[in-house]
């Protein structure tokens, strides 16, 4: 178990403290590494939680997913202006699997693939989406949205076009952090189980804490589970959310939709999240 501070008091400290670069060690470029029955793409700490998880829901598609690499973010919370808060990464079969198996066999794409999520999980990467660029067969901004069934790209896609952004600006500036990262293809259930947190949620708390506290300009949506978040993030601190609610918004409306639009999210707060980079991050374009 990580002996984390109550509080983190600078980037380097969350960056030293990251319980998943223990799991970015195992990112290693073979032809097993985006999808093997035997991988173990998870944090030791957690290990016992996802086994109960597993015993007590996992005969369904609720059953938590380690053969793939985990993901606890998109992008770099560190860097980005508008933080995402979801639920956990979705497992699609004929993608995750499937389709895996295909990339992991062309080893530029592969080590491409592997390399980026790699500097995703110890906080180095600098865009949500890899930058535009040549490879072959694929580059690595298609292979990352192919594995991801374009989900994010899509759902982003309507934002980026209302702030006449550069593509390659603009996910730079955007960051998805899951409520835990492991992959289901449901989640009617859910961690944690009683009233103990994963290792991870736990330091996915402290991180949001210090975001909210010591960036100014930075700004959350919570786009599901906004009660599981709630819950979470003032565990420990009661009065968090309260504190800061001004930096958090939730979607106008029930379900689980989530699309980034003024018709899902509502005309106020789509409007802010516009103004957000109007203000903040916007670049003409070239």
């Amino acid at each position: 178990m990580i002996n984390m501070p109550e509080k983190f008091r600078n980037d380097e400290e969350i960056k030293q403290y990251n319980p998943w670069k223990e799991v970015a060690l195992k990112y290693v470029d073979n032809e097993r590494c985006l999808y093997d029955d035997n991988n173990k793409y998870y944090y030791p700490e957690d290990e016992q939680a996802i086994d109960d998880f597993n015993n007590k829901w996992g005969d369904g598609t609720d059953r938590i997913i380690t053969s793939i690499p985990a993901e606890p973010w998109w992008g770099n919370p560190l860097k980005a202006k508008l933080i995402i808060l979801s639920l956990n990464p979705g497992y699609v079969p004929e993608i995750n699997m499937t389709l895996a198996k295909l990339l992991q066999y062309t080893s530029s794409v592969r080590k491409s693939l592997i390399d980026y999520k790699k500097l995703t999980l110890v906080l180095k990467a600098d865009s949500l989406i890899p930058p535009k660029g040549q490879m072959e067969p694929i580059s690595c901004r298609e292979a990352v949205n192919m594995l991801g069934d374009w989900y994010w790209y899509k759902k982003l896609t309507t934002l980026q076009n209302d702030v006449n952004m550069d593509e390659d600006e603009f996910y730079k500036n955007v960051a998805i952090i899951e409520y835990h990262g492991y992959s289901s293809q449901t989640s009617d259930h859910n961690f944690p189980i009683g009233n103990k947190y994963l290792e991870t949620q736990i330091f996915i708390k402290k991180m949001i804490w210090y975001l909210a506290e010591n960036k100014k300009d930075v700004r959350f949506l919570i786009v599901r589970s906004e009660k599981k978040w709630i819950s979470l993030l003032c565990d420990g601190y009661a009065d968090f959310y309260e504190k800061y609610k001004n930096k958090f918004k939730c979607k106008g409306h029930k379900g689980m939709s989530q699309s980034i639009t003024a018709k899902n999210l509502g005309e106020k707060i789509y409007g802010e999240l516009k103004e957000l980079f109007e203000n903040n991050v916007k670049k003409p374009l070239k």
